[in-house]
């Protein structure tokens, strides 16, 4: 018991090869060219809503409670992400937006549902499947949006943008150093580049001191909260740690996502750095999630606002690390 407790929490884990440039691939089993299919293909095959497009949590209620929270506490002057650039296109005469790995544009349409003003869209992703349907929806709603299908590394931009928005989508990018550059040269004078973001440590890994909080939460829970939906195909199994490893390894997830808020500040001015939940999102998305039925048993509930609250203590002591980040920036002098 002791020595599984000390390889699955006291051990630190990390990425096995450390990635800072695409030529980094090479020392690791899977290509850069490969892990473009993958995630191709990751996406392609996400549930999604017939309407919307927007990714859907089948029989999980928990992760929408945890990304309204996270949404409300990371917020700037009780404005999220979403609010926050509606706030700016509705208080300007035209809005000119870039919006990088934007998918299937569902996050675009539904912010600009409630513009009031002019804008347009470009929305730039690699996945021509989803930009294709992203047009579609577009056309049908009436909404000014560019779809743009390109590699942000070879791409360039002859526009100035008033906002360059990218949600969810940064930690997939290697080379941060040149994109965000790129997306600060994008920028219009008074442009500024607005971001929400997953920001755990690279490949996913846990924090040392969150592991062990994590470790201690789990050992605390029944069986039936630790069930895996996700890593096991054909299986529900019991885990009785957090299933850590390098989710890295085949796609881009998570790449380098445990260095965007220390770069951020270095290629911009800082308007806002909105700090997430700690370790929430480990037992409220596709893992572990579904185990909680908080619509259905009222000792579900208590135990996922017990999980909400212990988490918000972490934050808001600076004892954990934050896992999510909605960031605010302004163009360099």
């Amino acid at each position: 018991m002791l020595r599984e407790f000390y390889k699955k929490i006291l051990k630190d884990h990390h990425q096995p090869v450390a990635i800072k440039t695409v030529a980094d691939f090479e020392k690791t089993p899977v290509s850069y060219e490969q892990r473009i299919t993958n995630e191709n293909w990751t996406f392609d095959v996400k549930p999604r809503d017939e309407s919307t497009g927007n990714e859907v949590a089948i029989d999980n209620m928990f992760v929408y409670k945890f990304l309204i929270l996270e949404r409300k506490l990371s917020a700037y002057k009780g404005m999220d992400y979403w609010d926050f650039i509606r706030h700016v296109v509705n208080t300007r005469e035209y809005t000119r937006i870039l919006s990088v790995g934007s998918g299937p544009c569902a996050v675009e349409m539904e912010i600009a549902e409630k513009f009031t003003k002019p804008y347009v869209i470009d929305c730039l992703d690699i996945n021509e499947n989803l930009i294709k349907d992203a047009t579609r929806r577009a056309q049908e709603r009436g909404m000014n949006l560019n779809p743009i299908v390109a590699d942000l590394n070879e791409i360039e931009f002859k526009e100035k943008y008033d906002l360059v928005i990218i949600c969810a989508a940064l930690h997939h990018f290697v080379e941060l150093e040149t994109v965000l550059e790129r997306f600060h040269d994008a920028l219009a004078d008074d442009g500024m580049f607005v971001t929400y973001e997953p920001v755990m440590r690279n490949g996913m890994f846990l924090w040392p001191a969150t592991r062990f909080v994590l470790g201690l939460i789990f050992l605390a829970l029944p069986a039936r909260f630790r069930v895996n939906h996700q890593d096991y195909p054909g299986e529900k199994r019991v885990d009785r740690y957090y299933n850590e490893y390098d989710r890295s390894g085949w796609t881009f997830e998570s790449i380098r996502s445990g260095e965007i808020p220390g770069l951020l500040p270095n290629y911009f001015k800082t308007v806002h750095f909105g700090r997430g939940m700690t370790f929430l999102r480990r037992v409220s998305d596709t893992l572990y999630g579904p185990n909680y039925r908080i619509n259905e048993k009222k000792g579900d509930m208590r135990l996922a606002n017990a999980l909400c609250w212990i988490d918000r203590f972490f934050r808001a002591t600076r004892l954990l690390k934050p896992e999510g980040l909605f960031y605010i920036g302004k163009r360099r002098a």
